[in-house]
């Protein structure tokens, strides 16, 4: 060993030298999805042992659609196939589990094809869709009833129905809606009314035969799949406890400190399918540090405002979208300044990326 005064010198160690980058990450983008998929078999049995075989056959519906969709249209446009990345069955497996008892499977294969092409691959494919596929196709779900009997049959079924029946669940036709437990605390409801289901039924999702998604009925099976990936670290625990919490503060307040009614919203809808599987998408949610506590509680705020104010008692479907069109410029606005600089990049930057190259000239003219 050779040393200079008593000290180790760079010579004595064994260097080894690659080709850059020198970072590898072990979790691909495959390993996170199976895992994601992994904790959504937990939704899947829960809607398969309340609403029957049909859970599984929609469900099966909706991830061979997306993954053929997808297959198809990279091919057509000459892009390298990514549908071994199991993204496709993601989407197609929330596209399943967000569909309403008694959906039909053509409106299933409209829903997924409308997710993957529009609002996917036509961005760019995954990580470069800025709205959320699954929750797109949710959404386009469940204003079909309002967009095919106001513009095709003539009749505005938002006022002339209730608006839970109106843009909540449907029936095989996918024109009228059968009451989920959101119907009876909606339209400004801040109590729980007599007839609802208790709370223990709700949690475990023994609704007796009520509507609602197919994969949003059992709060447990949901906590289970969101512990699951906390645990695996495909989650930041955060998100889902401010979007979740924002909903539930709101809700107390707004109910007078009614713990009851709080717990009711909390148990019933989506919020519990969307702090899982939907706030928490990579692409389409926070990039900053601060965008993503920005997204779950901007989210949470716009669930608790379109469920006081009646228009849609579900509202989770149209707040993510929302929150997905906003963050790119909360981003902007939050993102962290770079060292021995005096503005955020992306807004008015301090430097001039064309100096070096100028400085650089002027030495060679001057030479």
């Amino acid at each position: 060993m050779s040393t200079v005064k008593g000290k180790t010198t760079l010579a004595d160690y064994d260097l080894v030298l690659d080709n850059s980058p020198h970072i590898f990450e072990k979790w691909s983008s495959q390993w996170i999805m199976l895992q994601v998929i992994i904790a959504m078999m937990l939704p899947l049995i829960a809607g398969i042992w309340f609403f029957g075989i049909q859970t599984l056959t929609l469900t099966s519906v909706a991830v061979i659609t997306c993954v053929l969709s997808e297959y198809l249209y990279e091919r057509l446009v000459r892009k390298r196939v990514t549908i071994t990345d199991l993204s496709a069955v993601v989407t197609g497996m929330l596209i399943g589990l967000s569909m309403p008892n008694g959906a039909s499977w053509f409106s299933v294969v409209f829903v997924s094809l409308f997710a993957i092409v529009v609002i996917k691959m036509i961005p760019g494919g995954i990580g470069k869709n800025r709205f959320n596929p699954a929750v797109g196709g949710r959404i386009v779900y469940l204003m079909a009833p309002w967009v095919v009997n106001t513009f095709v049959a003539g009749e505005d079924l938002i006022t002339s129905a209730s608006h839970a029946e109106a843009i909540t669940t449907a029936t095989p036709d996918d024109l009228v809606a059968a009451a989920t437990p959101l119907y009876y605390i909606s339209s400004g409801a801040d109590y729980v009314p007599e007839g609802a289901q208790t709370l223990g039924n709700l949690f475990l999702g023994n609704q007796g035969g009520w509507g609602g998604s197919l994969g949003e009925t059992s709060s447990l099976a949901l906590l289970i799949a969101m512990a699951f990936l906390i645990i695996r670290r495909i989650i930041n625990p955060k998100i889902p406890t401010l979007y979740i919490g924002t909903v539930a503060l709101i809700m107390l307040v707004y109910s007078g400190f009614d713990f009851e009614f709080m717990m009711y919203h909390i148990f019933s809808g989506a919020l519990l399918l969307a702090g899982t599987f939907m706030v928490t998408d990579y692409a389409s949610g926070g990039l900053t540090p601060m965008g993503r506590i920005l997204f779950p509680i901007g989210a949470g705020i716009i669930t608790a405002a379109f469920r006081i104010s009646g228009f849609s008692p579900e509202g989770v479907g149209f707040s993510i979208l929302i929150m997905n069109a906003v963050i790119p410029f909360l981003d902007k606005i939050a993102m962290p300044r770079i060292y021995g600089h005096k503005k955020r990049p992306g807004v008015e930057p301090d430097y001039d990326l064309t100096e070096p190259l100028l400085k650089k000239d002027i030495l060679t003219e001057n030479n």
